[in-house]
């Protein structure tokens, strides 16, 4: 699948999970046969993928003055917030359009495996262990998620890309 992708070199770091999450049905990629690998990845994307790899469904609409019924993402952030992955950005906001940082993702993503017990190394030098975020990185080099941008940071306030995203996943 990832072939077929023009952005996508088969040698990319992210090559074989964008395959992955193609042939999952987690993403169908962007317009005119690419992924946009180093697009920032918006928070409705990062819901939708997040709910897609887990199989879920939801019932009703998302409790949020910005999140319509019928949007692609609805399902996906009403069974975000129902599972405590997400709380919004406000308590009647989800932001849907906002971009996520390496740090939100890695959190939701910890928040949907149902915040497991987080490793007890931190190799980063920017991840403070009373930051919010902390047992979820933690727990993402124990399980080899991630292993940061450099050996020794994690880069949590920069934007996740969608590359990033689906390797994570």
């Amino acid at each position: 699948y990832a072939m077929d992708l023009t952005d996508v070199p088969s040698d990319a770091y992210y090559a074989e999970a964008v395959r992955w999450a193609l042939s999952q049905g987690i993403t169908t990629g962007t317009a005119d046969g690419k992924f946009s690998p180093n697009a920032p990845c918006i928070r409705a994307q990062s819901m939708t993928f997040l709910f897609r790899a887990s199989k879920a469904s939801a019932d009703g609409a998302p409790a949020f003055g910005d999140v319509a019924a019928d949007a692609y993402y609805a399902e996906a952030v009403k069974w975000a917030t129902d599972n405590g992955i997400t709380n919004g950005t406000t308590s009647s906001t989800f932001s849907p359009g906002s971009g996520c940082t390496r740090a939100q993702i890695v959190t939701f993503l910890w928040r949907s495996q149902k915040a497991p017990a987080a490793g007890a190394v931190n190799p980063f030098t920017d991840v403070k262990a009373d930051a919010y975020y902390a047992d979820a990185v933690l727990w993402a080099v124990k399980e080899d998620v991630t292993k940061g941008t450099t050996d020794t940071t994690f880069n949590p306030n920069a934007d996740c890309t969608r590359a990033q995203i689906v390797t994570f996943i």
